[in-house]
């Protein structure tokens, strides 16, 4: 913007602008540092290295902006320590307030057995907690509503990959074999980029999906829903793979009406990734996997949770 505007003198190219988010969210997931952190300084001093300039002009440009904050009145105290929490600032308030949520057997306190969070995600600070956690969810949600769970597989052929550090299977053909197809398809969700290769899913069950599919419909990445349908297609004498998942969005910011469908009813069609799978020995296998992009939702990570109320 500010080559754009050819004013690189002050930030943004000296337009005003507005944000709306979290600012006290957890740092990066794969490295670097958050806005409020205090090993950050805000000066710039020769001896810092790029990545040590960037962070310090960052925190020096957030702190240019007036902070609004916006919320419900009944989340204000919850926000507030929240918010103190992650700046380790939590008040005797804050801290009564969040014990006071602490689930447990004694008089006043919340009971996980109620109807209500029977099918709350639990957040998790592991992708691999993640997984299994949704993978029983799965085996319960279907055991207590009296439904079989029907098994999608993804479509998988071999990509290429150059680095020396992983496996190149780039052949004449790009048929992955019966063998190395049954360790992809058994692989976790987080080992295949969430791009999964086995969906256990039965009606009503709860789902995530993992891409931004149309924001103006409310399909992005992290929008919740349970699935009112689908419709598939044989890949081999005994599995199917699906063509579309029909999601109900059950937090949508608006009401999403497509054509044909009930209201706030989605198509997710299966769409080609290309996907860096983790094998269990440790290398990576680059493939190009088609599949719906959704995941259970009886889990998620502490970095997916931010932002939900």
């Amino acid at each position: 913007m500010c080559a754009a505007l050819k004013n690189d003198g002050v930030p943004f190219g000296g337009i005003n602008m507005i944000f709306a988010g979290d600012f006290a969210q957890l740092p990066p997931a794969m490295g670097g540092k958050a806005l409020y952190a205090h090993d950050v300084g805000r000066v710039i001093h020769r001896t810092h290295d790029h990545l040590k300039q960037k962070a310090s002009i960052g925190k020096a440009v957030w702190h240019q902006f007036t902070t609004q904050r916006s919320q419900t009145a009944e989340d204000a105290k919850l926000q507030t320590a929240l918010e103190n929490l992650r700046y380790r600032a939590c008040t005797p308030q804050d801290i009564k307030l969040i014990q006071s949520r602490v689930a447990g057997h004694g008089p006043g306190r919340p009971k996980l057995n109620q109807p209500r969070f029977r099918d709350v995600s639990v957040i998790t600070s592991w992708n691999t907690y993640r997984d299994k956690i949704n993978e029983l969810g799965c085996e319960r949600f279907a055991k207590e509503n009296d439904q079989t769970l029907s098994t999608f597989y993804s479509v998988d052929k071999l990509g290429s990959e150059t680095d020396s550090n992983k496996v190149n299977p780039a052949r004449a053909t790009n048929i992955v074999n019966s063998e190395l197809q049954d360790m992809l398809w058994d692989l976790s969700h987080h080992q295949s980029e969430h791009h999964p290769g086995k969906l256990s899913l039965c009606i009503g069950l709860p789902v995530m999906i993992k891409v931004n599919e149309a924001t103006e419909c409310c399909v992005t990445n992290g929008a919740e829903g349970v699935v009112v349908g689908w419709t598939s297609r044989p890949i081999s004498e005994d599995k199917v793979a699906l063509d579309t998942l029909f999601v109900k969005l059950t937090a949508a910011p608006s009401k999403v009406q497509v054509k044909g469908l009930p209201e706030n009813v989605i198509p997710l069609v299966h769409q080609t990734r290309k996907v860096k799978c983790k094998l269990p020995n440790g290398k990576l296998i680059e493939i190009n996997r088609d599949q719906v992009p959704v995941v259970p939702n009886f889990a998620m990570t502490d970095f997916a949770s931010q932002g939900r109320t």
